[in-house]
């Protein structure tokens, strides 16, 4: 969607009327029908945003659980794909039962981002959701105690990612950590994201705390942006390796002991695949749904005159989760901090730990729950809220066990300390 809440609504205004023409609903049939085979229950799902790896990981894998069961094929309509988002290999990770159809039409995979719920067409059904709707519904099928289900590697991705393994030179058995980083080398155009970037330079020290403790580091990302410097030989910058493909960031994400990352792209392939993460220089936002147990590592969040850190309340007070825009947390007075060296190093010791031998320093639970009982709160708010239901944002992920912050962030002064 686009930056400008009156440009989203034209926009699916004019989708809404695309979709209420016969034509259209001709060259969607014309698209599905070859890829139907009688007797089996299928559901036909429009990915709108195929150029981007995290939704092309993210959809799939909420669809394979909230209606997995339900048919036996889902058929996902997409573009054709292309730009530095696009990964061509990630939709054959789903499982058996998906088929993916992509298409030339400019119109068809834009409908994907309309709601409609599940139409009845005969043939087939069709599931008209926004990815707002998927993501606020897998929310809600975990809160209920609903089964989660991941996703498959295939043997050929397999087969690519330990020749990799091979080629680089590290040693049979070694434990490996999926990095990724998100810099605006990444995506130039989208300025207003900026805030959700971060300074691979700073996780040097991170990333000898892994290689000193014998993991291997591979790190997945655009290769136009900022090198690790002065890594070890056992740090690997992926993309700029001679041997890479685009499937290593399938299988580095599959198979990594677990990942320290951020909430970009990379992440929803390391969620579908069931790994643990760490996820680093995070914000607050909405509708973002880590695994019960990741570790969540969230920037600072202080006014841009006087510096004094905003506690979690002020923050969920002024809405800061609902916001996607540089600009807009300027013109708020709110500054978005980077992690530091410290508390990336020491997220990368509590991973370490985890990984080893379970242990770690939990936090205190009460704490804890403080933090979730504000998020309970926020989020009744947003139940109430009109607007945010309709664009089904009326879901709050850190009202619940999607994660745990790191002790470090519970424990800084004034964030929950001060009301």
């Amino acid at each position: 969607m686009t930056r400008f809440p009156e440009d989203d609504a034209n926009l699916l205004e004019n989708l809404r009327a695309e979709f209420g023409k016969q034509e259209t609903m001709q060259r969607l049939f014309q698209t599905v029908l070859p890829h139907l085979e009688g007797g089996r229950r299928t559901l036909v799902y429009i990915l709108a945003q195929v150029d981007r790896i995290g939704h092309t990981a993210m959809e799939p894998f909420f669809l394979k659980n909230l209606f997995g069961p339900q048919y036996d094929r889902i058929i996902l309509v997409t573009g054709t794909g292309e730009g530095p988002g696009y990964n061509p290999f990630t939709l054959q990770c789903p499982g058996p039962e998906f088929v993916h159809v992509p298409t030339p039409d400019p119109i068809l995979p834009l409908l994907g981002f309309l709601d409609g719920g599940i139409l009845d067409l005969k043939l087939f059904h069709l599931c008209l959701a926004s990815p707002q709707r998927v993501v606020r519904d897998f929310g809600r099928h975990v809160v209920a105690g609903g089964e989660v289900r991941h996703f498959e590697l295939p043997e050929a991705i397999r087969e690519a990612g330990e020749a990799f393994l091979s080629t680089v030179g590290m040693p049979e058995g070694t434990p490996f950590v999926m990095l990724h980083t998100r810099d605006m080398s990444y995506l130039p155009e989208k300025a207003h994201h900026a805030f959700r970037c971060a300074d691979i330079r700073t996780y040097a020290p991170a990333i000898r705390r892994f290689t000193d403790a014998g993991y291997w580091v591979f790190r997945l990302g655009d290769r136009s942006g900022i090198a690790m410097a002065d890594a070890p030989p056992e740090a690997v910058d992926v993309s700029r390796h001679a041997a890479y493909s685009q499937a290593l960031d399938i299988f580095l994400s599959a198979r990594c002991a677990f990942a320290f990352n951020q909430a970009s792209g990379p992440e929803a392939l390391v969620r579908a695949f069931g790994r643990p993460a760490a996820t680093v220089n995070l914000v607050y936002e909405l509708l973002r749904l880590p695994l019960k147990n990741d570790l969540l590592l969230f920037k600072d969040y202080v006014s841009s005159g006087s510096g004094t850190r905003l506690s979690y309340r002020e923050i969920l007070d002024r809405g800061l989760p609902a916001v996607g825009s540089g600009e807009v947390f300027a013109g708020m007075g709110v500054e978005i901090r980077e992690n530091g060296e410290e508390e990336l190093e020491e997220a990368a010791r509590i991973m370490i730990a985890r990984d080893r031998d379970g242990t770690e320093e939990p936090s205190d639970p009460d704490v804890l729950d403080s933090f979730r009982s504000l998020g309970s709160v926020y989020e009744q708010r947003l139940m109430a809220d009109p607007e945010m239901q309709k664009d089904n944002h009326d879901f709050y992920a850190y009202a619940y066990d999607f994660g745990a912050p790191a002790p470090s962030v519970l424990a800084r002064k004034g964030f929950l300390d001060r009301t």
